[in-house]
């Protein structure tokens, strides 16, 4: 554990910790993480094609142009299109679909799932630590792990984990040019519209709706069956069953009376010119 040195006398006695005390502990994290780790898919150049290692099921169509990186596993009836890139230890499961230019590493992908034309899913989250020198990155280790049916737009990304998991759940659908980062949790039969914005660890319940180019911020928690309109900016929770709208976000009836007072203050007539014509 990483810790600064006014919390080491909270950890003096514990003997099952070990403790290493420092002025940055996410600069140490991220430095230690860097020796520990590395991402195969970022420091080899993909080859198109692929070798012995991978496992193809039954009636897949694979375009010559595909790349398919080692140990990867192809479930059958899979279609993976021209110069897709699925990524070394891959899991494709039966019936999914990767369409042209879409690349997919470091994930999981259960049945089913459709990931169209130039998506790209598990690259790297955007986490990086300001040091002296400027700003380090800080190694993603998790993966993305969708469920049953998952259907991802076009230039759609989403960003693998940090430490767990980036998880979108079964039949959730999520459209074109939409953004996902780390960590983020998006549970079954969700639909979101074009544009829209995911901060990191961001928890979605299940049957939410959210809008075209509303955006959440980080650490936020949507309950079950929320609608977000369009153009939202969510930078609270919100509860299960409830309709947000607005800059910042607040329930929908709020927000729209909001917008019905403003409208009509707009059209109160100064009293200088309550006597002119037109």
């Amino acid at each position: 554990v990483f810790i600064k040195p006014e919390l080491a006398e909270q950890f003096a006695n514990k003997s099952n910790i070990c403790i290493v005390v420092c002025d940055n502990p996410r600069l140490a994290f991220a430095v230690l993480a860097e020796v520990l780790h590395s991402s195969f898919t970022e420091t080899e150049a993909p080859e198109i094609g692929f070798d012995e290692s991978v496992v193809i099921g039954k009636d897949c169509s694979i375009a010559p142009s595909a790349s398919i990186g080692k140990g990867a596993v192809i479930g059958e009836n899979c279609v993976i299109g021209p110069y897709a890139l699925i990524g070394q230890g891959v899991v494709l499961g039966k019936g999914c679909r990767i369409s042209a230019h879409a690349s997919v590493t470091h994930a999981i992908l259960d049945a089913g799932c459709f990931v169209r034309g130039g998506a790209v899913i598990g690259e790297a989250g955007f986490g990086f630590v300001s040091t002296d020198k400027g700003f380090k990155h800080v190694p993603q280790l998790g993966r993305v792990v969708l469920g049953r049916e998952v259907d991802i737009g076009a230039n759609t990304t989403i960003d693998r984990g940090a430490l767990g998991d980036t998880r979108i759940g079964d039949y959730t659908k999520i459209d074109n040019l939409i953004q996902i980062a780390h960590n983020v949790t998006i549970g079954s039969n969700c639909a979101i519209a074009a544009q829209t914005g995911i901060s990191g660890s961001t928890d979605i319940g299940d049957n939410v709706m959210i809008g075209g180019q509303a955006g959440v911020a980080d650490h936020v928690t949507i309950g079950s069956n929320a609608v977000i309109k369009a153009r939202a900016a969510v930078l609270g929770n919100v509860p299960a069953n409830e309709q947000y709208g607005g800059y910042p976000a607040k329930p929908a009836r709020d927000w729209m009376r909001e917008i019905i007072a403003v409208h009509r203050l707009a059209r109160v007539k100064r009293p200088e010119r309550a006597g002119k014509k037109k």
